[in-house]
């Protein structure tokens, strides 16, 4: 292998040293310099980023109507509309 070398080393990883100044077997001067590193925000990391931030403002408010909806499971106040659960249950597609 190209590259690789061996020294005198007793462990396993300690035995074998990569020279990464040589050029890799097969690989030409042009290919080397064509690939370059980049950095870069894409589309899909952008609209991540926005629901993201959508949910977290929307955990308030959500929190904010389970608190309401327990205390009034806990004092008995909690009446049900049953046709708008219907209507929620058939718009979700269950």
């Amino acid at each position: 292998m190209a590259g690789v070398k061996k020294t005198s080393g007793a462990s396993a990883a300690g035995g074998v040293i990569y020279d990464f100044s040589r050029p890799r077997s097969g690989a030409t001067t042009a290919e080397r310099v064509e690939r370059t590193d980049s950095s870069g925000i894409t589309g899909e990391a952008r609209e991540l980023a926005s629901a993201l931030e959508i949910v977290s403002e929307s955990d308030e408010v959500r929190a904010e109507r389970v608190a309401e909806l327990k205390a009034q499971i806990a004092n008995g106040t909690y009446k049900p509309d049953p046709r708008e659960i219907a209507r929620k249950l058939v718009e979700r597609g269950f």
